[in-house]
C-alpha cells in the first residue's frame, strides 16, 4: 500500500493570482477562491515553476503534474472515459482497494488476451468506484472497445453483481487471429491504405493523429508498407481479437450468449455509443442488438468526443490506463476542455488518483480531499495525515482479516 504521497500534493486557493503568487513565493497557506493551484511532489523547485505558471495567469492544466486556473474554472459537464486494452497496462490497484476497505481480487500470472481484459475491467471498476466514495460522479460515460462494457456497469445498465462473471466469459471467448496496427493518420488516409486488401478494415478512428486498421498479419504489414512518409508512427499492437470488424461474426455466438445471460437495468446516466455515436437506447431488443454491433462494427470514438463536447461536456475523466486522454485532447484542441487521468502506468494507483483529485479541485470541483488523506488548503495538514495514518492502519488490518478469513 503506498503511504507516501498523503502529504505530497499541494494545494493552494485564493481570490486572484496575486494573493496566491504571494502565498506560494512567501510559503504562507492560501485559503479559499477561484484561484487555484496543485503541485504534484512539491519540491521547492516544483513549487517555484508552479509560481512562474501563476504568475502568468494562463490556465495550465496538467504538464510536469501542475495545475492552475486563475479564475473559478471550466464548467459543463464531467464524462467518465473508460480505456479498452492498451499496449501498456500499470500497477494493480491494490493500494486502492486497500485504501478505502474493497475486497481483494483474484490474482493471475497469466498474460493472455482474456486475463488483460479482465485486469483492464477490474482496474476500471475499482477507479470508478474510489472516485465515486470521494464525491466525483459523471454527468455521462462512454467507452473505448472493450472498455465500452466497463462504462455499462458504471451507469447501471448492466448490474454489478454480474461483473465477475461477465468479465471472466468475455476474457474467455474465443476470438480470430488478426492483428492491429495503430497508425499515425486520420481515418480515411487510413482506410486507403487498406485498398485492395479484402482482409484488412479499419476497426477504430480514434483521433485525427491516430486510426487503427485489422486484418491478417501479413496484409496489415503491407498496408504500412504503403506509408511514404518515415515520421508516420505506425506500431502493430501486442493482441489479437478481431474486435470491431466483420472478422469476429463466426464468433459472435459465443459472446452473444454472454449477453444474452445480463440482465439489464435502466442507466443512471447516459452511456455513450462509439457505434452509433449517440446514447445506449433505452429498449432493450435494440440495446442488445447495439451490443452485437459494438463487436462487429468500427470504434467511432473521435466522433463521440466531439458530440459530448457539443453536448456541453468539458471535463473528461480517464478512468483506468489507456490514451484516451490524448484523443481527447488532439480530437478537441483549442476547444475548452480538461483532461485528467484517475489511472497511471507508472505510478501506484493511489498516488494517481491524488492527483486527479487535487486537479480536480483545481479546476473548480469539489472532492473530497480528506477521504484521500490531503489536506484542502488553510486546513490542519497534521490532522489530515493523522487520519490518512489511521485509515492506511484501519484498512490494512481489514486485509489481513479477510486474507485470513479466506483461507480458513
Amino acid at each position: 500500500m503506498s503511504e507516501a504521497s498523503v502529504t505530497d500534493v499541494l494545494l493552494a486557493a485564493a481570490r486572484t493570482p496575486a494573493e496566491l503568487l504571494d502565498a506560494l513565493r512567501s510559503r504562507r497557506p492560501a485559503g479559499t477562491g477561484p484561484c487555484r493551484v496543485a503541485v504534484f511532489d512539491p519540491t521547492p523547485e516544483r513549487v517555484e515553476q508552479a509560481a512562474r505558471i501563476v504568475a502568468r495567469g494562463e490556465p495550465w492544466r496538467g504538464g510536469n503534474d501542475l495545475w492552475f486556473t486563475p479564475g473559478p474554472g471550466l464548467g459543463g459537464g464531467v464524462v467518465f472515459l473508460f480505456p479498452g486494452l492498451d499496449g501498456r497496462m500499470g500497477p494493480a490497484p491494490d493500494d486502492v482497494r486497500g485504501w478505502f476497505g474493497l475486497p481483494a481480487e483474484p490474482r493471475t500470472d497469466d498474460d493472455s488476451l482474456g486475463a488483460r481484459t479482465q485486469a483492464a475491467l477490474r482496474l476500471n471498476r475499482v477507479l470508478d468506484t474510489a472516485l465515486r466514495r470521494i464525491g466525483i460522479t459523471p454527468d455521462a460515460v462512454a467507452g473505448h472497445s472493450a472498455g465500452e462494457w466497463s462504462a455499462l456497469f458504471a451507469a447501471g445498465t448492466f448490474p454489478a453483481r454480474a461483473f465477475e462473471a461477465t468479465a471472466r466469459d468475455m476474457g474467455t471467448s474465443p476470438v480470430p487471429d488478426v492483428v492491429f496496427a495503430a497508425v499515425g493518420l486520420p481515418a480515411e488516409a487510413a482506410a486507403r491504405l487498406a485498398e485492395g486488401e479484402p482482409r484488412v478494415v479499419l476497426s477504430h478512428d480514434n483521433a485525427p493523429d491516430q486510426s487503427v486498421l485489422c486484418g491478417d498479419e501479413d496484409a496489415v504489414e503491407r498496408c504500412l508498407d504503403r506509408i511514404a512518409d518515415p515520421a508516420v508512427p505506425r506500431r502493430v499492437l501486442p493482441f489479437r481479437s478481431g474486435f470491431h470488424t466483420p472478422m469476429l461474426a463466426p464468433y459472435l455466438p459465443g459472446f452473444a450468449e454472454v449477453f444474452d445471460r445480463i440482465p439489464l437495468d435502466r442507466p443512471a446516466v447516459p452511456v455513450w455509443s462509439a457505434t452509433t455515436v449517440s446514447p445506449y437506447p433505452d429498449d432493450e431488443a435494440t440495446l442488445r442488438a447495439l451490443l452485437e454491433r459494438h463487436l462487429l462494427e468500427p470504434v467511432l470514438f473521435r466522433s463521440v468526443v466531439e458530440r459530448l463536447h457539443d453536448d456541453g461536456a468539458r471535463v473528461f475523466v480517464q478512468v483506468g490506463c489507456g490514451s484516451l486522454l490524448r484523443f481527447v485532447s488532439a480530437t478537441l484542441a483549442d476547444r475548452p476542455h480538461a483532461v485528467v487521468g484517475a489511472g497511471s502506468t507508472t505510478r501506484p494507483q493511489l498516488d494517481q488518483l491524488r492527483w486527479a483529485a487535487a486537479a480536480l479541485w483545481a479546476e473548480g470541483r469539489a472532492p473530497d480531499l480528506g477521504a484521500l488523506g490531503l489536506a484542502p488548503p488553510g486546513g490542519d495538514t497534521v490532522a489530515a495525515a493523522y487520519e490518512a495514518a489511521m485509515a492506511t492502519v484501519s484498512a490494512s488490518i481489514d486485509e489481513v482479516y479477510r486474507n485470513w478469513k479466506g483461507r480458513a
